[in-house]
């Protein structure tokens, strides 16, 4: 009887026991479903097992409610339960989301509203217990397909237990736009204060952020139509007064606005007492295929004084290590007001201070941004940048230097820069709407070379006022030189200057009224001569046959012979007089009352291309091109300018007009490979240089600011468009008492055709009263590269 109840206990015993693990799983993925329904989401449960510990959940699916973009899938989640309460581990799985960055924040802060109150984030419950998940990986993208916009961690480790958070990533990437960001081995340390987390520590092994800095638009190009006419492609107008203009005046306002935001935020995420530094911080700014290179540095954000300081002290750890004594720290400080207290200032203030410390220190790289030799150049700075309370004015105030600095830039040269030492200082402000711009005072140094500047920017609709003054103060010729690098003036290496030069000036101007409102004067003392030049350079090697280099039709380059004795030489006196007057009246008016540089024309330059708000006219003289067709390369570079300004003192110097003119027309380009006006006469017209007409020379004259277009017709004569433009400049030099009564009679009646040595006379045709200034060429003409219509 004893034995039969104990089968029937075992039986009840085991059934009992089937029935409790055949209930087991139900009853967790129910208890689980109501735990996460609490928190506003939905589980899917793959596996659950019972451990010695509590139980096992594998294979979790996690949804959010209002989220339907964002999807986590944990591996495992190990619950158990002891005397210190209970314990939740997670172990791998994925958070992954595809959506705008915008839509993803949309969708979580609708499933954290939509939790109940004081749900969302809460802290376990009295009496111990803790939640840990290691090794998740977090995935966000902008879009299934190319994003543009991402979010990548790895290793990401999350411990919570009694108010206190910690997250720590072993990687974790972040790409926005033009922007993107690494961190490696960050850990954020949370603190629960007063029903809300705050910021207890901060800390990274590095951070590293690359930003692509945006490309400047090209300039409308001019592109040529049939006829040898040139239209710029796009027209851009001037910008009228207007809604945008208006809402230009609140981009101080919000630009203040949305910083002072971003500081509060942060302060509002910051415990008290917290601690935010991050030792290895890296930053790469990009253009194209360019790159400057910074840090690592060191990384600080702080309370101070109703303010939150942000401070970057790049190559802090390599001045260390290789001590203090040549260097020292160049340190970024931002301090944002987070406090509206009356003793708390409101402006937003930026310093740069420290120095001297070399670029490789800073973290830039050999041939960054075309830098060279960066570990021994330095850099200095004593800046202070303000953006006021309202705003609306942004003030810069400082000084640095630069030294021994290295480049390659052809824009500046052709040859590598060594050893420049630049210095400058700065004391202005101006509206961050665009609208005025004061400069107190502004001065670059190169040397014994030294730029001063003051003056005051107004812009208002269509209206752009300028008012200042700017001087060079007076130096040593040689001294100035002596201040360029040698890469500047490679080709001057061996002259020797004596004299002085000094440069006083003042310009003022408005943009809606220039014909009245402009006025540019400038006081200059130059005495400056060469004393010694170099044999290559002489200009004694011009007195006999020379060799130089040349541009073909394709830009190749070839060696061609030229000088006196040569087959394409003409002496001045074997050249017809109506070739100089044809260059006076459509290049350089006044060659023979200028020494090399026209301040008449320089003025009006700078006006018309005010006027064009783009660079339309030159006002390149005879013995200027001249000094680039003998000595220098086509490229346009500052170097090329400066190496033109001293070689044209130069032959101004050593030479007669005379000698200028009968080089000049022998060495210039009329046409792809015709140099010398000796081969221009035969190619066009089949004449010798003296057998060149009136009309005939005025022709050659006037495509010499763009020879590879022609303007003959299909019978050789001249285009009547074109020949209409040289019987204007007939009457131009006819009232500049060029030629007679008689010869612009003559010229008139002309008709120019090309292969024919004497021009077809006709009677004239109806003309103009001879009034037309030689500067009213249509507007693409004018400069260094017009042609005519």
């Amino acid at each position: 009887m004893g034995s039969k109840r104990r089968r029937i206990a075992a039986i009840g015993a085991g059934a009992l026991g089937c029935g409790l693990i055949a209930g087991f799983a139900p009853f967790v993925r129910y208890q689980a479903d109501r735990a996460a329904d609490g928190y506003g989401a939905s589980l899917t449960i793959e596996q659950v097992r019972p451990t010695w510990a509590g139980i096992s959940l594998k294979g979790v699916d996690v949804r959010l409610r209002g989220a339907p973009s964002v999807a986590i899938r944990l591996d495992e989640i190990a619950v158990a339960l002891g005397f210190s309460g209970r314990r939740v581990a997670m172990y791998g799985g994925t958070v992954s989301a595809v959506g705008p960055r915008e839509a993803i924040l949309h969708e979580l802060e609708t499933w954290r509203a939509g939790q109940p109150p004081g749900r969302a984030g809460a802290a376990p419950r009295e009496g111990g217990g803790s939640t840990e998940l290691e090794g998740l990986k977090v995935v966000w993208t902008d879009r299934a397909d190319s994003p543009k916009e991402s979010l990548s961690a790895t290793g990401v480790y999350l411990s919570r237990a009694q108010g206190r958070t910690s997250i720590s990533a072993h990687e974790a990437m972040l790409s926005l736009g033009r922007a993107a960001f690494s961190v490696r081995e960050g850990r954020l340390v949370l603190v629960r204060e007063q029903a809300r987390y705050q910021v207890s520590e901060l800390a990274a092994a590095a951070i590293d952020a690359e930003v692509a800095l945006p490309e400047v638009e090209p300039e409308a190009q001019v592109a040529p139509e049939r006829g040898g006419s040139t239209r710029p492609v796009q027209v851009k107008t001037a910008a009228e007064p207007g809604d945008g203009y208006r809402a230009g005046q609140d981009r101080g306002a919000a630009f203040r606005e949305a910083i002072v935001r971003a500081a509060r935020m942060i302060d509002l995420a910051l415990g008290e007492g917290a601690k935010v530094e991050v030792a290895g911080v890296t930053a790469r700014l990009k253009r194209k295929a360019e790159m400057l290179n910074l840090g690592p540095g060191s990384l600080a954000v702080r309370r101070e004084a109703g303010s939150l300081v942000v401070e970057l002290s790049p190559g802090e750890a390599a001045i260390a290590t290789t001590g203090a004594d040549a260097q020292q720290a160049l340190n970024f400080r931002l301090r944002v007001p987070i406090s509206d207290a009356k003793e708390t200032p409101q402006e937003i203030v930026a310093d740069v201070q420290g120095g001297p410390i070399w670029l490789s220190t800073l973290g830039v790289h050999e041939g960054d941004m075309g830098l060279f030799d960066v570990a021994r150049t330095s850099i200095v700075s004593r800046a202070r940048v303000v953006l006021s309370a309202d705003g609306q004015t942004l003030g810069v105030d400082g000084e640095g230097r630069l030294k021994n600095l290295s480049l390659r830039s052809t824009a500046l040269a052709d040859e590598p820069i060594a050893g420049l030492d630049l210095a400058w200082r700065a004391k202005a402000n101006g509206k961050l709407d665009g609208s005025k711009l004061v400069a107190e005072d502004a001065e670059i140094d190169l040397g014994a070379l030294r730029l001063i500047a003051r003056g005051e920017y107004e812009h208002a609709g269509a209206s752009h006022r300028v008012r200042g003054s700017f001087e060079v103060p007076l130096s040593a010729c040689q001294s100035m030189l002596d201040s360029v690098p040698k890469g500047v003036v490679a080709k001057l290496h061996g002259m020797r200057l004596a004299g002085s030069f000094g440069i006083e000036g003042k310009l003022r101007f408005d943009t809606a009224n220039l014909d009245r409102t402009f006025a540019l004067d400038w006081g200059i003392s130059n005495t400056c001569r060469v004393t010694e030049m170099p044999p290559e350079l002489s200009v004694d090697r011009f007195k006999r046959a020379f060799r130089r280099l040349v541009y073909g039709p394709r830009r190749q380059r070839v060696e061609i012979e030229s000088g006196p004795g040569t087959a394409e030489w003409v002496p001045y006196e074997d050249i017809s007089r109506f070739m100089e007057v044809a260059v006076l009246t459509t290049e350089d008016g006044g060659f023979h009352r200028h020494h090399g540089f026209d301040e008449e024309a320089i003025k009006n330059s700078i006006r018309e291309n005010l006027r064009k708000r783009r660079f339309v006219r030159g006002a390149s003289t005879v013995s200027m091109q001249l000094a680039k067709n003998l000595y220098l390369e086509r490229t346009k570079s500052v170097a090329r300018k400066l190496q033109e300004t001293l070689l044209t003192m130069y032959l101004e110097q050593e030479l007669t007009k005379e000698q200028i003119m009968e080089l000049y027309l022998n060495v210039v380009e009329f046409g792809p490979l015709v140099y010398g006006i000796g081969a221009a006469a035969r190619h066009y017209f089949n004449a010798s240089a003296a057998q060149l007409s009136l009309g005939q020379a005025l022709y050659i004259g006037s495509i010499l600011p763009n020879p590879s277009v022609q303007h003959f017709n299909a019978s050789g004569e001249v285009t009547p468009t074109w020949s209409g433009y040289l019987r204007k400049l007939m009457q131009i030099a006819h009232r500049r008492r060029r030629i007679s009564d008689e010869e612009l009679e003559k010229g008139l009646q002309e008709t120019v055709v090309r292969g024919s040595p004497a021009p077809h006379l006709a009677p004239r045709p109806p003309t103009g009263d001879g009034s037309e200034a030689v500067d009213e060429r249509p507007e693409e003409e004018q400069g260094g590269a017009w042609v005519a219509p």
